[in-house]
């Protein structure tokens, strides 16, 4: 009876039984609320993880009527574009540490001057380049429907002869077509300059006392002896393979860019040389030309004085040749020669093409300082060769900025969407030439 007594006194109260069911219910609530917060967390990160690595880089960064350029792809052109510019910035670095240790120090100084503006234009470049990209992005949209439009392709072999050009230079040598379209250069201009005849020079003779008439004796020009053709660096088809290679692996680690994006680079670029070059047959090879002349100086003061003496009479070639601060046409009394449009800065090109013949211009400000301007001429001209790649180039830009007005384009690009630059030359100093005064 007492056994008994004790094994019931053991057993739990319904109390008992009951405040331990209502203890694995609240624990079993608990783990409910973990796993539902575990749930949320993995949940929220995998939004975010989709949003970081999915959802952004393939969102459009730009629309072009209708084509989308999308942010991934964007982003892997400035990282391309950055590791190119970066490369030069580094080479450029290395021969400038080289001219300072060269232990001439006005030659360094020299160079060091030189290797500083161009390091200097190159971080400038860096600057803008992500904002720039996207623009770029957006006009080869519109050059690659021009080139549809036209009918204009670049093919595979393009591609490839287009890349070996620039590993072979890399390389500091050149492919056998770049090669051969050298040698064909050297020979052209060889056979242009044998048939230039040397204007003999003549030895004036001594005075002599008689009335006998001296013919001067010309003495033929010594011909020089030709400098030594230097070899050609031709880089054959191995090597351009193995540095193909090398150079996609590098692109790889560098921009994340890889073998199909890269071509496709190439392609854009060619096709855009194409329809520029296009366009530019359209250019017409005469255009209105002006010929004028001017007087520059420093104030509007002196301008102002310089149009003064004019009125009063005194000629204009005289006060060029002592006044104008411009030495490229101070000698020759102001004269510019015939020029086409668009060749001078803004408001001097304006006056230029504005003022009627004969008439002298109130005083013309631009950065080279204020000019007074006689227009002599104006009339039709052929344009010369540098006169008309100018115009071919104005007339593509205009073509440019046409299109992109007329486009339909969406430019969501902001600060916030270029890749991380941890890399950045401009975060970094030029170090200072260890280059003493030479002037003593």
């Amino acid at each position: 009876m007492a056994k008994r007594e004790a094994s019931s006194s053991n057993a739990p109260t319904r109390k008992q039984i009951l405040l331990s069911r209502r203890e694995r219910e609240q624990l079993r609530l608990v783990y409910i609320g973990l796993g539902l917060v575990a749930a949320l967390i993995v949940i929220v990160l995998g939004i975010g993880a989709i949003q970081t690595f999915v959802i952004e880089p393939n969102a459009p960064i730009a629309t072009v009527d209708g084509v989308e350029i999308i942010t991934r792809a964007y982003q892997n052109r400035v990282k391309y574009e950055r590791f190119l510019l970066d490369e030069q910035f580094q080479q450029l670095l290395t021969q400038r540490e080289n001219a300072v240790a060269s232990g001439d120090e006005q030659l360094a100084q020299f160079f060091v001057g030189q290797y500083d503006q161009l390091l200097n234009q190159l971080l400038q470049q860096r600057s803008i380049l992500d904002q720039q990209t996207v623009d770029q992005m957006i006009d080869e949209v519109l050059i690659a429907k021009e080139a549809e439009a036209r009918g204009i392709t670049v093919s595979d072999e393009e591609i490839n002869e287009a890349i070996n050009r620039f590993l072979a230079a890399r390389q500091g040598g050149l492919t056998a077509e770049s090669a051969a379209e050298t040698a064909t250069a050297r020979v052209e201009a060889s056979a242009t300059a044998a048939l230039w005849t040397p204007t003999p020079t003549f030895t004036p003779s001594p005075t002599l006392t008689t009335t006998e008439q001296i013919t001067p004796t010309a003495t033929p020009v010594d011909t020089p002896t030709p400098a030594p053709t230097p070899t050609l660096n031709v880089i054959d088809d191995t090597a351009l393979s193995t540095e193909y290679s090398n150079w996609l692996q590098t692109l790889a680690e560098n921009t994340g860019v890889d073998e199909p994006t890269y071509r496709n680079i190439i392609r854009n670029s060619l096709l855009t040389d194409k329809v520029q070059e296009a366009l530019g047959t359209e250019v017409p090879t005469s255009a209105e030309q002006v010929k004028a002349r001017h007087i520059l100086v420093e104030t509007e003061e002196e301008a102002q004085d310089v149009i003064k003496r004019l009125n009063a009479g005194e000629d204009f070639a005289d006060l060029a040749s002592e006044l104008s601060i411009d030495p490229g046409s101070a000698a020759n009394g102001g004269d510019l020669d015939f020029v086409p449009q668009g060749t001078f800065l803004g408001p001097f090109d304006e006056a230029v093409f504005s003022l009627p013949i004969g008439e002298i211009s109130e005083p013309v400000e631009t950065q080279a300082g204020w000019h007074v301007i006689e227009v002599l001429a104006r009339e039709v001209q052929e344009l010369s060769p540098s006169a008309y790649q100018r115009s071919q180039q104005q007339a593509f830009d205009q073509w440019l900025m046409d299109k992109q007005s007329a486009a339909e384009v969406v430019n969501n690009w902001t600060f916030d969407k270029a890749p991380d630059d941890p890399n950045n030359p401009l975060q970094q100093s030029l170090p200072q030439a260890p280059v003493g005064s030479s002037g003593g």
